[in-house]
This record gives structure tokens, sequence and C-alpha cells, in this order.
């Protein structure tokens, strides 16, 4: 009988532990494509794509001293005023640059799709700026 009540007590400090619910989970992270030439509308602000300067990129399948990067212009609007136009740059690896802030949202430049390939040059009209939502 003590056997038993020994191996009730050990089990259930394993169950307790696996109910633990203090643990902090993160808030998911929204990723959306935004085409050349499109507006992503977040609330009375809104970013437009206008074009790629620059796609200076380091291929896959090409072995390259640095990574390279992706210059991109984009308008920035508040109640379908332009504010400004913004040069942003995409770098490799991704870090996210700040486009909008609002009360409810911040809005970052995350990527640009589609990556260089060493054989197949992009077509300007097939790119996607990745916008990551928080």
């Amino acid at each position: 009988m003590k056997q038993f009540i020994y191996l009730l007590l050990i089990f259930s400090s394993f169950l307790l532990k696996a109910q633990d619910t203090n643990k902090k989970v993160k808030s998911p992270q929204i990723v959306t494509k935004l085409k050349i030439g499109k507006k992503a509308t977040f609330g009375n602000k809104s970013i437009h794509f206008i074009k790629v300067t620059e796609d200076s990129r380091c291929p896959k399948g090409v072995s390259c001293v640095w990574a390279g990067q992706a210059k991109i212009l984009i308008g920035l609007y508040e109640n379908d005023t332009l504010l400004e136009e913004k040069e942003i740059i995409i770098e490799i690896p991704n870090k996210s640059k700040e486009l909008l802030k609002s009360i409810e949202k911040t809005i970052y430049g995350y990527n640009l799709t589609p990556y260089p390939t060493n054989s197949e040059k992009i077509d300007p009209s097939t790119y996607y700026l990745e916008l990551l939502v928080k």
C-alpha cells in the first residue's frame, strides 16, 4: 500500500507540473504580401508599393562575398493623402523595417519576393513586399 501511495505522489507531481498555466504565449505575427503597384490599407493609413529601385541580393546557387540588398520605393498615405515617399532597404538576413505605426498596429517591411536565382531574371511585375503586422 505504501508503494502505491509513493507512486501516486510521484505521478501527481508530474501531472501538476504539466498543468503549469504561467507560461507566456507570443502573439501571432501576421505576414501579408503586397504586390508591386498595389496599396495595403490599415485603418486610415495605407502603404503603396511603388517600385523596386535595386535588387542586388546574391542569387540562390551562387557564392557571393556580400549577401546583397534590395531597395524599394513606397508611398505612405493617411486618409488617402500622400504623406511621404520613402526608400526602404531590404537586407539579408531579413531585418524588419518599421513602415507605419498606429494605435492598434505596427507594420514592418519584412522581405521582398521572389528571391533571385542564378538562371532567371526577375520580371518586375512579379515582386511582392512582405509586410509583418504586429
